[in-house]
């Protein structure tokens, strides 16, 4: 079902004219000009983030649409189809996360005990409340050439990358993610963050944290990375919590806490050995990265130099077991982000190759 984009761009965020001031979600004060900085959008991009996928097609129930195998129909056909419509506060905060997960949800129904007011992403086919969502739409390359259409040959008409600088937009940020580094400026520092990134449980409540990739601190078991100052594992996978592209659950691992093997996707990528030892797709490709402080690969030509000495090999580690993964390496994340693009961020929550690549992931 074809559809027609609106004559002009408009704002992507909610709410009535701001006041002279306004609270922050985390307690502080912040401008009007912070919290309602309005984004003009292409109408095109306008119309995705919107409509795409937030209403059900009227042909559909007609059982008249042309689009329904294989599905590309602009709106939804099924329940677990449905997108909702993301949007920004007046408060500087998302409706629903763009990065964790509703564990609710259920994919095969498409519903959730908590409906469209949960504040977590659902994991709807095709993932479109993320890759549709106001943080990361359109703000990475695709990787994939178009047809003769000018349709991703890959994803589409439909496809959540931009295909040329002129479909690039930037992202909206949730207030959280900003105040982050403003609060705490050491994190700007990379030696400092691959001496501290997710050692910490966070402390604040979860409405008033993003979560996610973007908050340094870990949030759970998946989310954590022991200090690589204090333990000095390696950077290979610990197979008994990493069996196949999915990291298990840390505590299957009987070594815990002295287990000289990686045991989250976070200590991988932000091991000494790796952190930065690749240059990051979408930078190389759109010259920004949307986790800006806190990616993992490198963002400047000269390689990354920590300012601390090289973490000394544990005495006589034992040798990893022969099922187990290959060695990671600076090659080996340049063969992971070749084969799948940039990818959609990022931290514990999504399942990658390895170690997660700079970027949204660009397959259908």
């Amino acid at each position: 079902m074809s559809k027609t984009h609106p004559p002009c761009s408009v704002v992507t965020t909610t709410g009535g004219p701001s006041s002279s001031s306004s609270s922050s979600p985390a307690g502080g004060s912040t401008s009007p000009a912070t919290v309602m900085n309005v984004q003009p959008e292409k109408p095109q991009h306008y119309t995705y983030l919107k409509e795409f996928r937030t209403e059900q097609c009227p042909l559909f129930v007609q059982h008249k649409c042309t689009q329904h195998r294989p599905f590309s129909c602009f709106h939804w056909h099924f329940l677990n189809q449905r997108r909702r419509r993301p949007m920004r506060r007046r408060d500087g905060t998302f409706t629903y996360s763009p990065d964790v997960y509703c564990t609710k949800y259920d994919e095969g129904t498409g519903t959730c005990p908590d409906g469209d007011e949960c504040p977590f992403l659902h994991r709807t086919a095709g993932d479109t409340e993320r890759r549709y969502h106001l943080r990361y739409y359109k703000t990475g390359s695709c990787i994939h050439e178009t047809d003769s259409k000018g349709h991703c040959s890959k994803n589409g008409s439909h496809c959540a990358f931009a295909h040329g600088s002129h479909d690039l937009r930037s992202p909206v940020y949730d207030i959280r993610e900003v105040q982050i580094l403003s609060e705490e400026p050491r994190w700007q520092d990379n030696n400092y963050v691959l001496s501290h990134y997710k050692t910490e449980l966070c402390k604040k409540p979860p409405r008033l944290c993003r979560q996610g990739y973007a908050c340094p601190y870990f949030h759970n078991s998946k989310d954590r990375r022991r200090s690589p100052h204090k333990h000095k594992y390696r950077a290979l996978p610990c197979p008994a919590v990493k069996q196949s592209e999915e990291w298990g659950d840390p505590s299957k691992c009987e070594g815990a806490e002295s287990c000289q093997y990686c045991h989250t996707r976070t200590e991988q990528q932000f091991h000494p050995e790796i952190y930065k030892s690749t240059k990051c797709n979408d930078m190389q490709q759109s010259g920004s990265c949307p986790r800006g402080p806190f990616c993992a690969f490198a963002h400047i030509e000269r390689p990354f130099s920590s300012e601390e000495p090289s973490f000394p090999t544990p005495s006589s580690p034992p040798p990893p077991p022969a099922s187990g993964p290959p060695p990671c390496s600076g090659r080996l994340l340049q063969s992971h982000q070749a084969q799948d693009g940039f990818r959609f961020l990022f931290g514990p929550f999504l399942a990658l190759c390895g170690v997660m690549c700079g970027g949204a992931r660009a397959s259908g």
